[in-house]
């Protein structure tokens, strides 16, 4: 009764799914057209129609190259066109398949065909208003815009802004809490590029991270910007700021800002102000002990007093926070003439200290070279005890440094700012000097003087250390710098004829040897030779192009002097060694075989033993062979 009863239902599912089918595949035409009322006018828009069949036709009374359904191209226009933008639409679903085990029982006649696959199809879909979007119709008032807007857009709860939680001390990466002018409430900036290598002034300074960056900024009018950008200006950057020793010492309630005195540290100039001479590259104190602003001198278009380096100097205590900050300043003077599309580029670093170890040298490794980390280098000399100890650059923070350009790409004789070697990283490094046809000639010799200076830079180390902590007080943990293709000095004196300069070295290649040490699971790198050679000599012609070469006065030529630097590994991993193997002695006693022969000491028993034993093993062969083949 059950199973009738069961039965029964299928046959009336079926045929509700036949009778639907069949007023769904029809000959019912839907309505042709609807009117959308756009305004005071209706435009009458054809139901499950393609719109915009030629929508590459974005231009009135002309021919859209590559549309190919543009009425106003010709057949001629339509030759050199190289492809059509609007393909003609396809419809994919002109064929529908079900499984053939949802049709139970059908008692009308049905064109059907029966695949592999197990499913019935449709070839036939006359149920064109699916394949089409219905026409809209205009909104003309708030209660059907809101409906729909309600219905159709997707939820969205914006989060709740979180609440900055003032921790009672620093922690590593927070950023730091300053006080501008006694009233605003800020973090102090350390400029970095961002998407380019523009300065972006919104980079925090992050607690007990240290940091360097290198930006350009823009300078367009030397007049109106020398003294407006605040940028230019060193005092911007620690005058009447005063940084909280620890988070809490600032907070706002209500837009007031509540401080104790105590808690907030100015920032103060730690040494004398270093200024940059221009024309040789060196640093030296300035003749003032306060930052000047920027002044701009009309004469001869220059900007003086600009801020060139800017470095913190932080002393924290752990969780008691900050005890001092100071900064370190390097200024200098910019010419509108010297500088590339009016381009200058800053460095700003930042560097924390624990409070009474402030006299720190950072290693490059523990012991051994990390990949990325500076090389140590020196020169040998002697300490107050008179002992034979490695002396550290103080200009290079004991570094091997090469070339490193000015923001317009030039070279400055016996630079400050030179960029350090970096275990494992080859690099090449140039820049451009610049010189007239009456100094080529004139100033030759200072030509090659200039250049050696630049490549081997003011204070030249003679050793590097092996280890990436190797103490300056173990010479032997310490490499002496081989070099190759010294400029010989005789030549020097060469004097070429005019617009040529002979003997000049234009580059310097530096290789370095390292391998690994120490054990396979924990290898070690060490640096055991380092070796740099000089370009071979040659002759600087100047050559010029163009109209302006009539004139010879103030026009320069550019020669490109380079630095290269390539790090070789010469690791030799230990060999597989296998002892040999055993060798086979077999001994009998003398008198072994004594019953066959008759005098067992002259035989030869070794022999005989060998011959029995590979008798055996045949035997033994040909018996395995037997019994199981």
């Amino acid at each position: 009764m059950r199973l009738s009863f069961t039965f029964s239902v299928l046959l009336t599912i079926n045929f509700w799914f036949i009778l639907s089918l069949a007023q769904t595949n029809g000959t019912t035409e839907p309505p042709t057209s609807t009117a959308v009322t756009t305004g005071t006018s209706s435009t009458s828009l054809l139901l499950n129609s393609a719109i915009g069949a030629c929508n590459c036709d974005l231009t009135r009374d002309n021919c859209d190259v590559n549309c190919c359904c543009d009425p106003d191209c010709s057949a001629i226009d339509r030759a050199t066109f190289t492809t059509c933008t609007v393909a003609t639409p396809t419809n994919d679903g002109s064929r529908s398949c079900v499984a053939t085990g949802v049709i139970f029982i059908s008692n009308t006649p049905t064109y059907r065909t029966i695949i592999d696959n197990g499913l019935f199809c449709v070839y036939i879909d006359n149920n064109a208003a699916r394949n089409y979007y219905e026409i809209p119709r205009q909104v003309q008032d708030n209660v059907t815009f809101n409906a729909l807007a309600s219905k159709y857009r997707r939820t969205f709860t914006p989060q709740a802004a979180s609440v900055a939680t003032t921790t009672s001390y620093y922690r590593v990466g927070d950023r730091l809490k300053v006080i501008y002018n006694d009233s605003v409430v800020g973090i102090l900036s350390l400029p970095k590029p961002l998407f380019s290598d523009i300065c972006d002034d919104n980079n925090p300074a992050l607690f007990y991270v240290n940091d360097v960056s290198e930006c350009n900024r823009h300078i367009k009018d030397f007049n109106r910007e020398c003294s407006s950008f605040s940028f230019l200006s060193a005092g911007s950057y620690f005058q009447n700021i005063r940084v909280a020793k620890l988070p809490s010492a600032l907070n706002t309630s209500g837009g007031v800002v509540f401080s104790n005195p105590d808690d907030l540290i100015n920032i103060n100039v730690s040494t004398s102000i270093l200024c940059i001479d221009v024309s040789t590259g060196f640093s030296s104190p300035c003749p003032y002990t306060f930052a000047p602003s920027p002044t701009y001198h009309s004469s001869n278009n220059t900007c003086s007093n600009v801020l060139k380096e800017l470095s913190y100097d932080i002393v924290t205590n752990g969780t008691r926070g900050i005890v001092s900050l100071s900064v370190t300043l390097t200024l200098t003077s910019l010419n509108a003439a010297n500088i590339n599309s009016t381009y200058f580029r800053q460095k700003f670093s930042v560097s924390y200290t624990n409070n009474g170890n402030a006299n720190t040298f950072r290693r490059s490794g523990n012991p051994g070279y990390v990949v990325n980390q500076p090389l140590l280098a020196g020169k040998l000399g002697t300490n107050t005890a008179n002992n034979q100890v490695i002396l550290l650059g103080s200009s290079s923070n004991g570094l091997f440094t090469v070339i490193s350009p000015t923001a317009s790409g030039s070279c400055v004789r016996k630079q400050i700012n030179r960029t350090p070697i970096r275990f494992g990283i080859n690099m090449r490094s140039g820049c451009a000097l610049r010189v007239e046809l009456n100094n080529l000639t004139s100033d030759c010799q200072l030509i090659r003087e200039q250049i050696i200076n630049t490549l081997i830079g003011a204070e030249a180390p003679t050793y590097v250390a092996t280890y990436g902590n190797s103490a300056v007080e173990n010479i032997s943990d310490w490499v002496a710098i081989l070099r190759q293709n010294v400029p010989q000095t005789s030549l020097n004196t060469l004097t070429g004829s005019s617009g040529i300069c002979p003997n000049v070295v234009m580059g310097i290649h530096i290789q370095i040897l390292w391998a690994y040490t120490g054990s396979l699971a924990n290898p070690q790198a060490k640096i055991i030779g380092i070796s740099t050679s000089y370009d071979d000599p040659q002759s600087l012609a100047y050559q010029c192009v163009g109209v302006s070469c009539q004139s010879s006065s103030g026009i320069t030529q550019h020669f490109e002097i380079t630095t290269t630097v390539s790090f070789i590994d010469v690791s030799e991993k230990p060999g597989s060694q296998l002892r040999s193997p055993p060798r086979l002695e077999v001994k009998m006693p003398y008198d072994f075989f004594y019953p066959f022969l008759s005098s067992s000491v002259s035989c030869n028993c070794n022999r005989i033993i060998f011959a029995l034993v590979t008798e055996t093993a045949m035997i033994y062969e040909r018996s395995y062979d037997s019994i199981y083949f």
